[in-house]
């Protein structure tokens, strides 16, 4: 395999570089030092640099993680909606018609543990979400 078909690429997140080919331009490839997905730009290969978007003022890359995480955890689906995510209105509402009334009862007959495991989880990836947007850009 030639040279002008293989490239040097850094990690974004750990910095350290990795052999990258040129049919892998546009997807991403795994870092084998930290398991970071890692875009492979058209640039390394000489394709012309584009022009550089800056994220519109209501994205997720604007956005506080740890709000949406506090969000999602108080009410499913919040955390969602908060990063521009159009779909967190399909677990909010339902949440909001179901998850008090179904909330009460879980506390009567023990099952609020699983209640608040979800919670926790939703806020976990609600907070991620952000953050790996925040890296995007």
């Amino acid at each position: 395999m030639s040279q002008s078909e293989q490239g040097i690429l850094s990690c974004w997140q750990c910095g350290k570089r990795m052999l990258v080919l040129r049919t892998q331009v546009g997807g991403d490839v795994e870092c084998p030092h930290c398991r970071a997905m890692v875009t492979v730009p058209g640039q390394l290969f000489g394709a012309p640099t584009a022009r550089t978007v800056r994220s519109a003022p209501g994205s997720a890359a604007n956005k506080s993680p740890a709000t949406a995480a506090v969000l999602n955890f108080l009410f499913w689906g919040a955390g969602y909606i908060y990063a521009g995510r159009a779909w967190g209105w399909a677990i909010l509402i339902p949440y909001i018609l179901l998850g008090f009334p179904l909330m009460l009862v879980g506390m009567i007959f023990g099952s609020l543990l699983v209640s608040l495991a979800l919670s926790i989880a939703l806020a976990w990836h609600a907070y991620h979400m952000v953050k790996e947007s925040q890296a995007r850009n």
